[in-house]
């Protein structure tokens, strides 16, 4: 075998990693910020989520049972305009015992929303002597949430800009140039059941009292954080 003497392979080696060392240039005087600007909004969106649900020996029967009540359901919400529906998932699976099928299991969901909480509450009510309430909360809609928007980034980055100045200030630095920067929008999940909710009211001869209904806020968050370069320019 040819030997290659130590030196040329060294010299080698050293000029295949000069262009890698070359790609990744040295970077000093970096520093890595946070900064949030928050507000209180109002939830102005009531959002439900109601499912009819039946079973039976063959799979035929309880799809019919569901159908006709979220047909009933759409066709109750279609008369109240300040409400908007819409469907959700349609399931059918079988019900085992000891491994064999004894039957067969059905459900539809259905998902309401206004911004009149009253008129929804009163809905839901009144669909509960068909439908199991899956759950039912205040969202802040995305028209309320854009209204917020640009004057809580506007904030957020000012106080950015601010603190990256008076950091370079401190360290005796001129000022800083900004080498990343993200902005993030929080998205709030929707707030959880309200009081007085029968969450699984059976069925019934008599109607349900309508639900106590408090939309209250929820805190709106936007965050900047990013590196910036401390400068004597």
């Amino acid at each position: 075998m040819k030997k290659i003497p130590l030196t040329l392979a060294l010299a080698a080696s050293l000029t295949a990693l000069a262009p890698a060392a070359a790609e990744t240039p040295l970077t000093y005087n970096r520093v890595n910020l946070n900064e949030t600007a928050q507000t209180e909004v109002d939830n102005d969106l009531l959002v439900a989520v109601m499912t009819a649900r039946a079973e039976g020996r063959d799979a035929a029967t309880p799809a019919d049972q569901v159908n006709r009540a979220i047909d009933w359901a759409v066709n109750m919400v279609r008369s109240v305009p300040e409400i908007k529906v819409q469907t959700l998932g349609y399931s059918t699976s079988p019900i085992y015992d000891k491994n064999e099928i004894r039957g067969w299991r059905v459900s539809q969901s259905i998902r309401l929303e206004s911004r009149d909480n009253r008129a929804l509450g009163d809905l839901v009510a009144r669909m509960q002597s068909e439908l199991h309430l899956q759950s039912l909360g205040y969202e802040v809609s995305d028209e309320q949430r854009r209204r917020h928007l640009d004057g809580l980034t506007d904030t957020a980055l000012a106080r950015f800009q601010t603190r990256a100045q008076n950091i370079a200030k401190a360290l005796g630095r001129k000022g800083f140039r900004i080498v990343q920067l993200h902005v993030n929008d929080s998205q709030q999940a929707p707030v959880p059941m309200v009081r007085g909710v029968m969450m699984e009211a059976a069925k019934a001869d008599f109607s349900v009292a309508p639900a106590r209904i408090e939309g209250g806020t929820q805190t709106m968050t936007i965050s900047v954080n990013g590196e910036v370069e401390l400068s004597d320019d």
